[in-house]
């Protein structure tokens, strides 16, 4: 009888993950935060649909830019949000930056540019963005990229 009831089962189980259309991610919260001289770093974003993650980079000059992973903490079953964080605390020499840990820059570093982009569900085409400094105009004049919404970083 056990047997004739799982030849009647088609199908794999309802797992309750729901596999929506891969829809493009837009930034619906973001907060970049730095604590004062200790220069620790943070980027909490949130957006409307799954992500293949995101990058932020920061560069003072356009010579020396750092390129930062960022990655999904928590996203909905539905794949109607991700939620994406990064924490960096200061390196005390630029030689000791790791991608994803650390950075050179402190929170009064001047001229400091910052530049989040989120991508699509295959991490390969950018999606949205959001740039803080400044002038967030140089992000193009150093040929890294281009994103015309522009926020504050908290200072704490």
């Amino acid at each position: 009888m056990l047997y004739a009831l799982l030849g009647c089962f088609s199908g794999a189980p309802d797992t309750g993950v729901y596999d929506p259309a891969a829809t493009p991610p837009s930034i619906t919260d973001i907060t970049v935060s730095c604590t004062g001289e200790s220069g620790k770093w943070t980027l909490d974003v949130v957006t409307d649909a799954w992500t293949g993650g995101g990058t932020l980079w920061l560069s003072a000059d356009g010579e020396y830019v750092e390129k930062h992973g960022v990655i999904s903490a928590e996203s909905a079953l539905d794949g109607t949000s991700d939620h994406l964080e990064l924490a960096l605390s200061l390196a005390a020499d630029f030689q000791d930056v790791h991608e994803g840990s650390s950075t050179a820059f402190n929170c009064g570093t001047p001229g400091l540019q910052g530049l989040f982009v989120v991508y699509d569900r295959a991490g390969t085409t950018a999606t949205d963005c959001r740039d803080f400094g400044d002038d967030p105009s140089r992000w193009t004049a150093w040929e890294i990229g281009e994103c015309t919404q522009t926020i504050s970083v908290e200072v704490r």
